[in-house]
């Protein structure tokens, strides 16, 4: 695939991952792919696999079978499928962003100084361009104007969000 091609395949594509501890099913038989600019969320109750998923996908944990493409970056799982190491895997996931479920801010930097960290301590970006990235992104959730303002000063909250009615959210369609 070359050209016009490429910019309707996925930036991400999961196939089939699977995902056992032991003799117990995290996941079972995902397949999925991610446009490039799309955003998706991941619904569902405790329990059923989406941070088991988003580990897969990272790397954090070895899928038991199965295939994720990053990119251009593919990696198969099971049957003779080969992990990344050393350089490979740092490569592959300084291309990956994740948000933990239970993350934390550094309480004595601002807004901005946090949202900064990630691009200038792993990615060595300059500053200014490190800032101007920040406050974009910022300002996609919600937050442009906030810059200074210091992680005790918002509010934390959740919002019950709940599947479509007569799916189940955490099965693969």
């Amino acid at each position: 695939m070359t050209g016009d091609d490429d910019r309707h395949r996925p930036m991400i594509e999961i196939t089939d991952l699977v995902k056992n501890y032991g003799s117990v099913p995290a996941v079972r038989g995902v397949s999925l792919g991610v446009a490039r600019g799309e955003v998706v969320v991941l619904i569902g109750p405790s329990g059923c696999g989406k941070s088991t998923l988003l580990r897969c996908v990272h790397l954090l944990e070895e899928p038991t079978s199965g295939t994720v493409r990053v990119g251009e970056q593919q990696v198969s799982f099971g049957g003779g499928g080969k992990a990344l190491t050393g350089r490979k895997l740092a490569a592959y996931r300084s291309r990956i962003g994740m948000v933990f479920q239970h993350f934390e801010l550094f309480p004595h930097k601002t807004a901005l100084q946090n949202v900064m960290e990630g691009p200038v301590t792993v990615k060595r970006m300059d500053r200014r361009a490190a800032a101007d990235l920040a406050r974009d992104l910022l300002a996609k959730v919600g937050l442009a104007g906030k810059e200074q303002s210091y992680p005790a000063s918002f509010r934390a909250g959740r919002r019950n969000v709940s599947p479509l009615p007569g799916r189940s959210p955490c099965r693969p369609r």
